[in-house]
């Protein structure tokens, strides 16, 4: 074994396991292009040694350290040129890390020191970028045409003392110059005026949100936090049947746990993939990538209950904590509260009280509504429609015995919303679909009053498909704010940024899901596939929405909209790339969903009504793909002439700031509608009514009801009407005709 002196540069893909998610194969294949065409012939130019690649990343070591830095600068500049010349689908983008340290030798391989803070510093580098120790910024600060922007002492994972870390700026403007440092007029000024701008935005942020999405770089200096996954309990009662109890307490402690500042949580639903499981403390790491393990025992026998537990270092396999609690089953609140102050004090992390964030986060102190809402947790977990009617019933138990019991609200709110979509679910629960609409708007009012996290998914839900993205937005994140281990409140902040016209967020917001659950759902291939699709990545939208597999069978209750919708927008995007037999072989695949959803067919207005941007662009694009794959615009083969179509404006002039008065073609219902020039409107159909606001999207009307959602047609004149029998023109909805005449 040799030690030498030695600089070492690590690079690494932004995004890879993203990519590879979306496109293993192209994503091998465009590393293995940069590794040979570009990484390979610099290397050498700057007589360096490659001494390893590492799945996406580059260990190079060079004996002298302006040779490293000269060799990552050029690989920067030279990428990024690559890259504008790409489309985006296709860009790779690298972070650099380059330090100078003492390394071990053996064989061809090194390690040490040296190596690890290389490994940190490309961590800290921005995408694209370049950072540097403060050892290699001693030896190069004057030898090369770069500036540098000092970013302070950072502690460093496995080394004792503080790391000085530059990045390196490529900016010819700054060039030979240290932001940061006082050692020239010229800097100090360009210091100067960053802090400016620093003190600008500090003032615009008038609360810091530590759950906000940043770049890819901000995400690898949050997983340098102590991370943690609570494995699921064991229970160890006589009776089998109280298993719910470990696994409530399982999840309540991931919660709270991840409420703690400076403590990174795995997701219950990563955890509970190790349930009944016998696994090694390194297998759980690695699968997870975590450090500590909690894991655990529930004992309850009458009134009494025993709690045993212990916090594990998988680096070690040994215990960092470990402890026996014994009390009253009334103790349970208390019993928790105690693991949780005792493994963050295990942990040296700062703890927040916990009940008062439950009290908060739409809790209960009453044990029995507790107990039964764990009960109602386990069958409603199960995915199966006859354990939801059982979960409903416990629920509502848990709600009779504590009325402000948020968490069951929500979940009451969740399970009617659903089953009042169709017809079959509805009567699954013994309703039809208004009153599981009516139950559904009557448990989110009061789920509101101690809102939960679950609450605030619903709440986005709403709000997206009522295209009030930015507010979906806000309740998203305040989901997270809760509870930060639960990776569907990502997914749901994913859809919001994505239906607000910020796709790329939106998948950043999949790679933080991602980190807490690494399993990708079909729900969150969808998602990825919305996204690449507003970014006019189309071969990459099919990609994620073929790996849907709605042919293969559903695991979940959820699996179904994920198909659905997955197909629908799979059509589009194969419109869009021209591949029109397999848009219309995804046709046919749709048809059987269609029918589980009562549609008789598929058009534009259908794809309209589904999704709910913000902004009409990105409609646009679903629609002009579907128009391409030959999905017809309106149903039941209805396409009036062109010169009977009222285009936007004529829509506009003939509806806002007038009252229009007709009938419902195939009930025979009066019809009312009066809008103001805002959009304000206030309808009646029969015995039905509601405030709402109408839009002018494309060609098209559409309006949201509170009570109704949103609807999308379009108008044409009446050849035959007459203003006198209220028939002069027609609204062709997806799932309703009215004709009608302007009245005032």
């Amino acid at each position: 074994m040799e030690r030498r002196l030695a600089a070492v540069l690590i690079a690494d893909v932004v995004g890879y396991s993203r990519m590879s998610e979306v496109d293993e194969e192209g994503t091998r294949v465009r590393f293995h292009a940069d590794l040979h065409q570009l990484f390979e012939p610099k290397i050498a130019t700057h007589h360096g040694r490659l001494v390893k690649t590492m799945g996406d990343g580059v260990l190079v070591e060079f004996h002298s350290v302006v040779d490293a830095v000269h060799c990552a600068v050029e690989l920067q500049r030279e990428k990024a040129e690559r890259n504008a010349a790409l489309p985006p689908e296709q860009r790779m983008v690298f972070r650099i890390g380059v330090n100078l340290g003492d390394i071990i030798v053996e064989g061809e391989d090194i390690h040490g020191d040296g190596v690890n803070i290389a490994h940190r510093m490309q961590v800290l580098a921005e995408p694209g970028g370049i950072a540097i120790s403060g050892t290699t910024y001693d030896q190069v600060r004057s030898k090369l045409t770069v500036g540098y922007l000092a970013l302070g002492e950072r502690m460093v994972k496995n080394i004792a003392e503080p790391i000085r870390v530059y990045r390196v700026l490529l900016d010819p403007a700054v060039e030979r110059s240290t932001i940061g440092a006082t050692s020239t007029p010229r800097a100090w000024a360009i210091f100067a005026a960053a802090m400016g701008i620093a003190v600008f935005l500090l003032a615009a942020l008038a609360w810091w949100q530590p759950w906000q999405a940043e770049d890819d770089a901000s995400v690898a200096l949050v997983d340098t936090r102590p991370s943690l996954v609570v494995l699921p309990f064991d229970n160890l009662s006589d009776d089998k049947e109280q298993g719910y109890l470990a696994d409530g307490i399982t999840e309540d402690l991931t919660t709270e746990l991840a409420r703690i500042p400076g403590l990174f949580v795995i997701s219950r639903n990563a955890a509970f993939t190790f349930k009944n499981r016998a696994s090694l403390p390194s297998e759980v790491s690695t699968q997870l990538g975590v450090r500590y393990i909690l894991e655990g025992s529930v004992r309850r026998a009458g009134a009494e209950m025993r709690i045993n537990a212990k916090l594990i270092d998988s680096t070690t396999s040994g215990n960092v904590w470990a402890e026996r609690l014994d009390g009253a089953w009334s103790d349970v609140f208390d019993l928790q509260d105690k693991m949780v102050g005792e493994i963050a004090t295990a942990l040296k992390l700062r703890l927040v009280t916990s009940h008062q964030v439950a009290s908060i986060a739409g809790g209960t102190n009453n044990l029995a509504a507790y107990e039964a809402y764990l009960r109602g947790r386990e069958l409603e977990l199960r995915e199966r429609p006859e354990d939801w009617v059982e979960a409903v019933k416990y629920y509502e138990r848990a709600l009779a015995l504590d009325r402000a019991f948020g968490n069951a609200a929500a979940a009451l709110a969740w399970m009617y919303r659903e089953a009042h979509w169709t017809e079959a679910r509805s009567k699954v629960l013994g309703l039809t679909q208004d009153e599981a609409r009516s139950k559904a708007d009557a448990y989110f009012t009061q789920a509101a009053k101690n809102p939960s996290p679950a609450y605030y998914r619903l709440l986005t839900a709403k709000l997206n498909q009522m295209q009030r993205s930015d507010e979906a937005i806000a309740a998203a994140e305040r989901a997270i704010a809760l509870d930060a281990s639960d990776p569907s409140n990502y997914e749901w902040l994913s859809m919001a940024m994505i239906f607000n016209g910020r796709a790329e967020d939106g998948l950043g917001y999949l790679d933080a899901a991602t980190r807490v659950d690494p399993a990708w759902s079909r729900w969150r291939y969808l998602l990825a596939g919305l996204a690449y699709f507003s970014m006019d990545r189309f071969e990459e939208a099919v990609v994620a929405f073929e790996k849907i597999a709605p042919e293969s069978k559903e695991t979940s209750y959820w699996d179904f909209w994920s198909n659905y919708e997955g197909l629908m927008l799979l059509i589009s995007a194969y419109g869009q790339l021209d591949r029109h037999a397999d848009a219309a072989a995804a046709r046919e695949r749709l048809k059987p969903y269609l029918a589980q959803a009562q549609e008789p067919e598929y058009t534009g207005l259908m794809a309209a009504v589904e999704f709910p941007f913000k902004n009409y662009v990105d409609l646009e694009r679903v629609l002009a793909g579907l128009r391409k794959a030959g999905v017809p615009e309106l149903p039941d083969g209805f396409n009036p002439k062109p010169e009977d179509r009222l285009d936007g404006d004529a829509i506009r002039a003939l509806l806002f700031g007038h009252e229009i008065q007709g009938r419902n073609i195939e009930t025979g219902e009066a019809y009312r509608r009066v809008t103001a020039e805002d959009g304000t409107t206030l309808i009646t159909v029969g015995a039905w009514s509601d405030q709402g606001r109408s839009t002018i999207e494309g060609d098209m009307l559409c309006s949201i009801y509170p009570t109704r959602w949103r609807f999308c047609g379009v108008i044409s004149r009446n050849p035959d009407g007459t203003s006198a029998q209220k028939n002069k023109y027609r609204l062709i909805l997806q799932w309703d005709r009215f004709e009608f005449s302007m009245v005032k």
